[in-house]
């Protein structure tokens, strides 16, 4: 039996999805520090939250392989449910009281862990026969990311701080309930899809991690050029509060300022990733992805230099722009590397490894920026992340070139 209208009404579930972790992602720092928190524990915060959700999606990958009760769609929806409670929590609980920071790590944890099984429901509805436009249901997700993140900006210059539990619980809502919109796949589907991974994980494993990093080491060299940049990066959208007030000066004092250019930033540079992306597949065919990657990593330096140097809000968004030659080829441009730059049956251990240097790059820049905002100006942070960026480019190049070589 065909279900209809699945493919409209899995958009709409990652749309409401990005609506809310836009929030919970781009702002985190914006809540935690404008409710009294201290820039080096944000930082500490920040870093939990990634560190919870990596280790949480891991641990409820398993629970749900099991399990015969939780399937993808329930687990979804009980993430839901805690995000609903615990910003129902957040928005009475003292501000910067040690509750309240137990509380946002494990409401926004909440929020972000059912990401990787939202992804499963699509492959385990084509095993059920079904068909669903992934890409566009992805770039429809993007686009609300992009749209969510103004949104929330332009709430906060009117209502400030508060609006962000709220906000969260009204997404987490909307979500919740078209996720139980969705029809449930069958007994069979959900099996076969199991048995896939059970077959994953039962295959050979030819190369311990020590062995791949040996036998890649060439390789290796990109994966750090990655970590440099993303670094710097996360170290930019993660503090991003703190990097508009810098630019803006005085004008940042006033009450949601900051929230609002910040919202208008997040979305050029969210919109602007949309043509590259829907487009990647045919720019490779026409130039190779080391030169991609090469050109990509020299934008995104670049990127970071100016907004060091940025001096007012409307070269801010025009820096935004620069995420379509930067970051939007770049990080597709890397799954086909991690790809074709190892032998077949490492690609999997390959695709791991690469799309780790995101969250390596991500937990460093949260917990070493939160303890040099506190000594620090954001300009001398910001020079010592660019720093990183630029070593970053010039591995890129060495790395590309020593696997070309080889």
């Amino acid at each position: 039996m065909k279900y209809k209208n699945l493919t409209l009404k899995y958009a709409l579930v990652n749309a409401a999805f990005m609506f809310m972790v836009c929030a919970t992602v781009g702002y985190s720092y914006n809540f935690l520090s404008q409710s009294g928190i201290a820039d080096g524990t944000v930082g500490i915060l920040i870093t939990a939250v990634s560190l919870c959700g990596l280790i949480g999606q891991t641990l409820s990958g398993s629970i749900i392989d099991k399990s015969e009760t939780i399937d993808e769609k329930k687990f979804i929806s009980m993430s839901l449910i805690a995000v609903m409670a615990l910003g129902v929590v957040l928005a009475f609980v003292p501000a910067g009281s040690v509750l309240m920071m137990i509380v946002s790590v494990i409401c926004f944890t909440s929020a972000s862990i059912g990401m990787p099984f939202l992804n499963s429901m699509a492959f385990i509805y084509e095993k059920d026969g079904q068909t669903i436009n992934y890409g566009l249901c992805r770039g429809i997700g993007s686009a609300a990311w992009a749209v969510g993140s103004s949104l929330i900006g332009q709430l906060w210059s009117i209502m400030g701080r508060t609006i962000l539990p709220w906000y969260v619980v009204a997404f987490a809502a909307i979500c919740f309930v078209l996720v139980n919109l969705m029809p449930t796949p069958s007994a069979e589907a959900e099996a076969a899809a199991a048995a896939s991974e059970v077959t994953k994980e039962e295959a050979p494993k030819d190369l311990s991690y020590g062995a791949f990093f040996s036998k890649y080491r060439k390789a290796m060299i990109v994966a750090l050029a990655m970590i440099l940049m993303y670094f710097c990066h996360m170290m930019i959208n993660t503090y991003m509060a703190k990097v508009i007030g810098n630019i803006m000066g005085a004008a940042a004092n006033e009450t949601g300022a900051v929230e609002s250019v910040q919202g208008n930033a997040l979305f050029i540079a969210a919109i602007v990733e949309l043509p590259t992306m829907f487009l990647f597949s045919k720019i490779i065919e026409k130039i190779s992805i080391h030169k991609v990657m090469i050109f990509a990593s020299i934008i995104w330096s670049v990127k970071h230099v100016l907004t060091w140097l940025c001096p007012n809000v409307i070269v801010l968004y025009m820096i935004m722009v620069l995420q379509m030659l930067s970051y939007a080829a770049l990080v597709p441009a890397l799954v086909y590397f991690a790809n074709e730059s190892v032998e077949a049956q490492d690609r999997n251990k390959s695709q791991a490894i690469f799309a780790a240097t995101a969250t390596v790059g991500t937990l460093l820049a949260s917990l070493i920026g939160g303890q040099l905002f506190q000594f620090m100006s954001v300009s001398a942070v910001l020079f010592i992340a660019v720093i990183a960026s630029c070593a970053g480019t010039v591995l890129m190049f060495i790395g590309i070139k020593a696997v070309e070589s080889k």
